[in-house]
């Protein structure tokens, strides 16, 4: 694990566990583990070598040879010291490996023993275990026979007990209108822009031209690369109403919610589908996700099909907030967890985000304490997880020089500007920049005009 200090006049931590940086710490261990079990190998063989020729001699040579009898005696002595090099060589790409193993327990068990309400709420135990001790036998038993994580199994549940009072199913139809606004002139592959972008999105601060976005809104920006192929990133906010199925036909409600983590397919999984066909990418082009809590159920949960996978090239996601442990992140997609160690959203998929290659992980710590979490844990969750604080720490990330998060700002540069990933020297700026904004209406409670897909 990386603690990192990044400066900041508040002295804010950046907690980094996963991503590139793991890999190349375990791949480092690796390979000097085998570096030293072949450099074992090679000695061995050269001893045996020696070894023939030693016997060679020894036939070979005249009786009472006194050169021969030192040729002997050196040769042996050069045997020992070749064996104690070989078991020494052994033992220690054993420790080595041994290293490794140990560096991803301990990387594990400190994400695990991160201070704050999101790994308390973890710790609790196992879903199953607080179902039966509430009497809830029979929900616990799915749970532990669900081969999905068991926040999922358990929205699952929850959407099959709210079915009455919730309209239709996440297969109804999705009016989506889509209309082109201002562009953004800062630049794109920041976290901070991607930040701001979500904010828009969530309608928390104006777009460029001073308008803002309607609610259950995407933003959509196409950059178009100098070699003429295209990047689009999309950013995709959190929860809009807590309305169960809300009658304006706002995407992001409860409803939206249960349906993403419980199903393959959401109202807001068609509204990104239907924005990304519109753009009409080819296979040259590339997709960056940005995404805020509910917004993070959607995106991977698209990630999760392989259908999706085949017909979009996705570069990178940037998750705040968001229960990424629910979910089974593709390898080759690298993804920036950001959250608050008080932030209790990601814990929804209830089981730990154990570090892995493609996931760097970043929390920062309780922004409260320890003392106000005990004090006022409404208030404490409510900060925690708050947009507009993300965005405040947005710069810690830019800034970092973790090798996980540097990597990530790389792969959404390159997946920008078109070019690979740790190409030296800056990065080309987009040939151009446009922007949009596409809004879904859940037909079946919203407002019925307007042609829909579904």
């Amino acid at each position: 694990m990386n603690t990192q200090r990044a400066g900041s006049p508040d002295g804010h931590e950046l907690i980094v566990t996963g991503g590139r940086g793991y890999v190349l710490r375990l791949e480092s261990l690796a390979a000097a583990a085998k570096e030293l079990s072949d450099a074992a190998i090679a000695l061995e063989r050269a001893e045996k070598m020696a070894l023939g020729v030693r016997r060679a001699v020894d036939v070979s040579a005249c009786t009472g040879s006194v050169l021969a009898a030192r040729y002997h005696d050196e040769a042996r002595r050069l045997g020992a010291r070749a064996q104690r090099t070989i078991d020494e060589a052994g033992a220690i790409a054993v420790a080595v490996r041994r290293a490794a193993a140990a560096y991803e327990e301990e990387e594990s068990r400190r994400a695990r023993d991160m201070d704050g309400l999101q790994n308390i709420l973890l710790g609790v135990g196992q879903v199953s275990g607080l179902l039966r001790h509430l009497g809830l036998r029979s929900y616990a038993d799915i749970i532990d026979n669900s081969s999905q994580s068991p926040g999922r199994t358990l929205s699952r549940m929850l959407r099959e007990a709210e079915k009455d009072r919730i309209g239709g199913s996440s297969a109804d139809s999705v009016r989506v209108e889509g209309i082109r606004v201002a562009s953004a002139t800062d630049q794109g592959g920041t976290i901070e822009h991607a930040l701001r972008s979500l904010r828009q999105a969530q309608g928390q601060v104006p777009l460029e031209d001073g308008s803002t976005a309607p609610g259950s809104a995407i933003m959509v920006e196409r950059f178009v690369r100098a070699d003429g192929s295209v990047a689009v990133m999309i950013s995709v906010p959190g929860t809009e109403t807590w309305e169960m199925d809300s009658p304006d036909g706002n995407l992001f409600d409860v409803e939206g919610i249960l349906d993403g983590m419980a199903y393959r397919d959401s109202h807001a999984r068609t509204l990104i589908r239907q924005a990304l066909a519109e753009q009409a990418l080819g296979s040259d082009d590339v997709v960056v996700f940005n995404a805020y809590s509910q917004g993070v159920i959607h995106v991977l949960g698209l990630l999760e099909e392989q259908e999706f996978r085949d017909q979009y090239r996705v570069a990178a996601v940037t998750a705040i907030g968001g229960p990424v442990s629910a979910f089974d992140v593709p390898v080759d997609v690298p993804v920036l967890s950001f959250s608050n160690a008080d932030d209790i959203v990601p814990a929804a998929g209830a089981r730990f985000l154990e570090p892995s290659g493609s996931v760097a992980m970043v929390r920062t710590p309780s922004r409260g304490g320890p003392v106000m979490a005990a004090t006022f844990p409404q208030e404490t969750v409510a900060q925690a997880h708050d947009l507009g604080k993300y965005a405040e720490e947005a710069g810690l990330l830019d800034r970092s020089q973790d090798i996980g998060v540097a990597a990530h700002a790389a792969a959404v540069g390159a997946a920008l500007s078109g070019t690979a990933a740790g190409t030296a020297g800056p990065a080309p700026q987009p040939q151009q920049r446009e922007r949009f904004v596409y809004t879904g209406t859940d037909t079946r409670t919203g407002p019925s005009t307007g042609k829909g897909t579904g």
